[in-house]
């Protein structure tokens, strides 16, 4: 009967050191138009400003905790929200950037560090799925994340045969005629210097 209890009490402590608070925002590709904001191989994201502000009950401040980034694909998903509460301890080294998605052992997801909570004030800055997650320094936890981005399309490379050329004959040709016209005007001011010293 005691060991029963004792089961109890253990499993409701877990419960408790697993708690992961939620917040509603989700990170989103940058809706200002700028060059490669989406490209072939990667993306750029709206700033979690506010994101994680006002947490209470937190183990760390928004001065201590940190922010990072999880980026995931397939069952890289499915893996992080198993690995933050089985390996919570160890989530930072769970998976590598450079290994992450080489091969289907692999976790399929990857975490990096943006910060901490007060780097990224409420209000408006300008500025594959991704979450934001803060992470206590001392336990090395996940204290608190956000939802899941939409899927993130990235952009597909276009076929080479698809390449208008003849803008580049046309840019070659004047690649020539600048080099000529340059070099033409380098020798004219090097005579007018000559003639200017003789006399």
């Amino acid at each position: 009967m005691a060991f029963s209890y004792i089961a109890v009490i253990c499993a409701l402590l877990y419960c408790v050191r697993s708690k992961i608070s939620s917040v509603g925002q989700v990170p989103q590709i940058l809706p200002h138009e700028v060059i490669s904001r989406l490209t072939g191989t990667s993306f750029v994201l709206s700033q979690p400003l506010c994101y994680f502000n006002h947490q209470r009950q937190l183990p760390c401040t928004v001065n201590t905790c940190e922010i990072w980034s999880v980026i995931a694909s397939g069952s890289g998903v499915r893996n992080f929200d198993r690995d933050k509460v089985r390996e919570a301890s160890k989530i930072l080294s769970a998976s590598p950037y450079p290994d992450a998605f080489l091969g289907q052992l692999q976790k399929r997801y990857y975490i990096t560090k943006l910060g901490v909570p007060r780097d990224f004030p409420c209000g408006d800055l300008p500025g594959i799925r991704v979450k934001y997650i803060l992470i206590d320094p001392v336990t090395k936890q996940v204290v608190s994340e956000s939802k899941w981005s939409f899927p993130i399309i990235l952009m597909t490379p276009r076929a080479g045969s698809s390449i208008d050329e003849s803008t580049w004959k046309r840019s070659g040709a004047m690649v020539v005629i600048t080099v000529v016209l340059s070099c033409s005007l380098a020798v004219l001011t090097l005579l007018l210097t000559v003639v200017l010293l003789l006399d």
